[in-house]
């Protein structure tokens, strides 16, 4: 009786085997397709780029953004600080620039994002609210959107148009036979040593990117497709969800925490932070600046009272206090992203992908501040 079972068992493993063996086999299928080398079209780095910057063609997919940033929570901030710091899945269809969806993926919840010619909506499957945005916003804070790789490349191409580019190896990303370019940074002020981006040769559509900072071996942010279809998404699935019963729905003017600040405590920034220019020119929002230029560019915000006190408490907790002529500061280092919090004459917050020898300096200037 054991050795027919035995036998039966032996059998039944060499039977099991063939099966599992052909299941590996079709599971790796997509594995070695991704890492097959790429016959990507030969482009020059210029050109691509301009494709890559002026890409707007239709697609669909499956796409995934990774921060490695050790960044604490910030008060009013977390989310924003999630998205260099956790691993962000997303769902997007994109029909236009003024008609798409990104749907953030969180466990049992999502967070879906459309735009469409009218307004912005947000709905939100845990507290099943839809919330109707109206207006544009001259500054605002990311949002996972802002990670999908064609996003996040224009983005950064449109900062970079000065630096350098150079050719890079083609890569095989969601299926695509993708060509590549690396940007090299002009500038010494800014923690990015290269980014590494891919696009579809023809269309110019980003389809992976991959930050390094200075003095790293491997990438501290990246942002891909796992899956791509280079097709226009029905209509019905980019058009936000209609009210039904349970729903909440509200409506607002496209102001967020930035406008906010402005309103609470009006200030007027200086025109030029450790030598370098002020950047924006947008009407009534003097709390609020960007300056410098290229990757090394960053955004200063003058912070209501309780707001910037957490905000610095919470900074200094985490991070280094930095000498200034009078009042405080203290700083945090990720390596890549580099935040700032000065308390004078009221609380600044200063965050951009510099040094932190260039956020002393304009610790020092921010100290001296007028009112």
């Amino acid at each position: 009786m054991g050795m027919r079972g035995t036998v039966v068992s032996r059998q039944a493993w060499r039977r099991w085997g063939v099966v599992l063996a052909v299941v590996a086999v079709l599971c790796s299928v997509p594995i070695v397709l991704n890492v097959w080398p790429a016959r990507a079209a030969a482009l020059d780095p210029q050109t691509l780029r301009q494709r890559m910057l002026t890409a707007d063609r239709p697609y669909q997919g499956f796409a995934q953004s990774a921060g490695l940033l050790p960044l604490p929570s910030l008060p009013n901030l977390e989310q924003v600080t999630d998205l260099v710091s956790t691993t962000n899945d997303m769902r997007v269809w994109y029909a236009a620039r003024d008609r798409w969806r990104v749907d953030i993926l969180d466990g049992a919840t999502e967070r879906d994002t459309y735009r469409t010619p009218e307004a912005s909506y947000v709905w939100d499957s845990g507290d099943t609210t839809l919330t109707e945005i109206f207006g544009e916003q001259p500054i605002r804070l990311p949002t996972a959107a802002d990670l999908t790789p064609p996003e996040l490349v224009r983005r950064i191409l449109s900062l970079a148009r000065e630096d350098r580019v150079e050719p890079l190896a083609g890569r095989r990303v969601a299926g695509v036979a993708a060509a590549g370019l690396r940007i090299v940074p002009a500038t010494a002020d800014t923690t990015v040593d290269h980014v590494d981006v891919w696009a579809d040769p023809d269309s110019g559509l980003p389809v992976q990117a991959e930050v390094t900072a200075k003095g790293g071996q491997r990438p501290v942010f990246r942002t891909r497709f796992l899956e791509l279809r280079l097709t226009t998404p029905d209509a019905a699935v980019v058009t936000p969800p209609a009210h039904h019963p349970g729903m909440q729905h509200r409506t607002t003017d496209a102001a967020d925490v930035l406008g906010l600040i402005n309103r609470r405590r009006p200030a007027v920034l200086p025109a030029e932070l450790a030598g370098a220019p002020r950047r924006d020119a947008f009407a009534g929002l003097t709390a609020t600046g960007v300056y410098g230029t290229g990757l090394a560019r960053f955004v200063v915000a003058a912070l209501p009272g309780r707001f910037g006190g957490e905000a610095y408490d919470r900074i200094e907790t985490f991070g280094t206090t930095v000498d200034v002529p009078s009042g405080d500061a203290a700083m945090i280092g990720t390596g890549l992203l580099t935040v700032l919090v000065v308390r004078a004459d009221r609380t600044y917050l200063v965050a951009g992908l510099v040094q932190p020898a260039l956020m002393r300096r304009v610790a020092a200037d921010l100290s001296g501040a007028v009112a």
